[in-house]
C-alpha cells in the first residue's frame, strides 16, 4: 500500500495543485501565457548554459549575527560588505547566495530596496552575481526588529532568525500581506542582470529540532502544522513569482528525506514547480554524485545551494571537484568567521565547545582574510581557473 494512501486530505490537495500551477501551458491555474508559468525546461537549460561554472557561498557578513543585522539600517556594513566579497573574488568566487528578510523590508521598505541595491552594486563590482533567499524557514521563530541579540560564544548559528516568523506563517491573512514584500523585490530587481536567480524559500518546513523544536526550547510549531503554513506560504509566494514574471528563475530547494523516489507534498511542489532544480548536500562525494544524478533525470539545471561541512565529510577537496565534474552550481556554507559562529558543528547545541575548533565546520576565511587553509584556497583558485 503507497503511502499517498494516507497523505491528509490538505498533503493530496496540494499535490493536485502543484500539478495544475505548474504547468508548462497557458492553461494553467494561474492563467496567463505560457511565458507566465513555469519556464520550459529548455529555456532553463539555455539560460544556465550563459553561465560560467557558479562557485560561491552563503554570505552574511562577519559584523551580522543574522540577516535582520545585515539589512536594517543602523547595521548595515558596506564596508564589510564590500572588504569581504573581495576575498570571495580573489579565490574565483563569482556568485552568492544572500537572505533577505520580510521585517527588514516591513519597517522601512525603501531604505531596505536601496540597501538591496547598495549590496549589488558591491557584489557586481567584484564580479559576482546574486540568488537571493526570499523566505527562510530555519532557527528562531520569532525575530523582532531593533538590536540583534549578541552571538552565544561557541553556538553555531546562535542568533540566526526565520522570515517570515512564527506569528506571520500560522496566519493566512499575514501571509497574504507578505504579498507586498515580494513583489516590491521583483518590481525592483526583477530584471536585473546583477541577480542570478530567486530562491523562494530556504528549508520551508525544517522542524528546527535541534534548536527550537523537540529538543530546544518548545517556541516552534509542531511540526506537521510548519510544514502545512510553510506549503501554504510557498504555495502563494511561486504564485506571486509567476505573477511578476521577472527575468530570472525561480528555485526552492530539497534538502532532506527521499525525495527522489518517494517525494512528499512540500518536496513534489518545489521539485514540479522550480524553473532549475536547487538542492542541499552536506554529505561525502558517493552521496553527492547520487544526489546529482538523480536529480538530472528532471532535465533541469542542477545547482548545490548549500554544502561544505568539514566535520560532516563534506569538504572543498573532495566535493568541489564532484560539482565541477557535473558543472554544478556550488555555493558553500559561510564565507567569513564572524558572529554567526558557523566555524562550529551543529552538535554545538547539544555540548559545549569553549574554544575555536582545530577543525572548522563551515567557513573559508578569518575576519582579516587570512584563510582556514590555504590548501582550501589555491584548490578554489586551481577548480574555477579565476581568482588572484
Amino acid at each position: 500500500m503507497k503511502i499517498v494512501c494516507f497523505r491528509p486530505a490538505w498533503a493530496m490537495l496540494a499535490v493536485l495543485w502543484t500539478h495544475l500551477a505548474c504547468a508548462e501551458n497557458p492553461s494553467s491555474a494561474l492563467g496567463g501565457s505560457a511565458n507566465a508559468q513555469r519556464w520550459p525546461a529548455r529555456q532553463a537549460n539555455d539560460w544556465y548554459a550563459k553561465q560560467s561554472w557558479l562557485v560561491g557561498a552563503n554570505f552574511v557578513p562577519s559584523s551580522a549575527v543574522n540577516q535582520l543585522e545585515m539589512w536594517q539600517a543602523e547595521t548595515f556594513d558596506p564596508a564589510t560588505i564590500d572588504r569581504e566579497l573581495g576575498y570571495a573574488e580573489g579565490i574565483g568566487m563569482n556568485t552568492m547566495r544572500v537572505f533577505l528578510h520580510d521585517i527588514a523590508w516591513r519597517e522601512d521598505p525603501e531604505g531596505f530596496l536601496s540597501r538591496v541595491n547598495k549590496y549589488l552594486e558591491i557584489a557586481d563590482a567584484h564580479g559576482i552575481k546574486t540568488m537571493f533567499v526570499i523566505f527562510d524557514g530555519v532557527w528562531h521563530p520569532n525575530p523582532k526588529a531593533g538590536l540583534q541579540p549578541v552571538p552565544v560564544p561557541g553556538l553555531h548559528n546562535s542568533g540566526w532568525v526565520q522570515s517570515p516568523g512564527r506569528e506571520y506563517l500560522q496566519s493566512s491573512d499575514k501571509q497574504d500581506q507578505l504579498k507586498s514584500y515580494v513583489m516590491a523585490l521583483l518590481t525592483r530587481f526583477g530584471k536585473d542582470q546583477r541577480v542570478l536567480a530567486w530562491d523562494l524559500f530556504n528549508e520551508p518546513d525544517n522542524p528546527n529540532r535541534q534548536a527550537y523544536g523537540r529538543d530546544g526550547t518548545r517556541i516552534e510549531l509542531d511540526e506537521p502544522e510548519k510544514e502545512k503554513l510553510a506549503m501554504q506560504l510557498l504555495e502563494k509566494t511561486f504564485t506571486w513569482f509567476r505573477q511578476a514574471n521577472p527575468s530570472q528563475p525561480a528555485t526552492c530547494g530539497v534538502w532532506r528525506g527521499d525525495y527522489l523516489t518517494h517525494p512528499n507534498p512540500i518536496q513534489r511542489l518545489q521539485l514540479e514547480c522550480s524553473d532549475i532544480i536547487t538542492f542541499h548536500n552536506y554529505d561525502e562525494p558517493g552521496e553527492l554524485r547520487k544526489q546529482i544524478e538523480g536529480l538530472k533525470k528532471f532535465g533541469r539545471p542542477v545547482l548545490c545551494s548549500e554544502y561544505m561541512a568539514r566535520g560532516n565529510r563534506s569538504t572543498f577537496a573532495d566535493n568541489l571537484p564532484v560539482l565541477k565534474q557535473y558543472r554544478v552550481a556550488a555555493w558553500s556554507w559561510g564565507l567569513v568567521n564572524g558572529k554567526s559562529n558557523t566555524i562550529y558543528p551543529w552538535d554545538s547545541w547539544k555540548k559545549t565547545y569553549a574554544a575555536e575548533p582545530a577543525v572548522w565546520f563551515h567557513d573559508v576565511f578569518r575576519a582579516d582574510g587570512t584563510p582556514f587553509s590555504k590548501t582550501e584556497t589555491d584548490l578554489i583558485r586551481q577548480l574555477t581557473g579565476r581568482g588572484k
